[in-house]
């Protein structure tokens, strides 16, 4: 089941037309977050500085601020959802679920 949604979200989100976003202000670019942190808690850091949500119109951000591309988001997904650390819905977001997101 959970590899449905996941890949259901990585259709919604691929046809979003996600496309790397290319900012001309530097200042609204993501800062990245360090490289000390693993893959996963970058991007549960990620969704969690950005409303503890994951949407098609915060994606890129989320996969910026993480330093993850697309494939890399659909398979920490699934990790996360196992492990009881995100919900994903049918509607192509990602809640991720930590002391402050719940």
């Amino acid at each position: 089941m959970i590899r449905f949604a996941v890949l259901g979200l990585a259709l919604t989100l691929s046809g979003c037309g996600m496309v790397p976003m290319r900012n001309s202000d530097p200042q609204a670019a993501p800062a990245p977050l360090p490289a000390t942190l693993t893959p996963k808690e970058r991007l549960v850091a990620a969704i969690a500085a950005n409303g503890c949500l994951l949407t098609a119109s915060n994606v890129n951000t989320i996969l910026a601020a993480a330093r993850i591309s697309q494939p890399d988001l659909r398979a920490l997904t699934a990790e996360l959802a196992a492990e009881g650390r995100a919900e994903v819905s049918g509607e192509g977001t990602i809640r991720v679920l930590t002391e402050t997101c719940i």
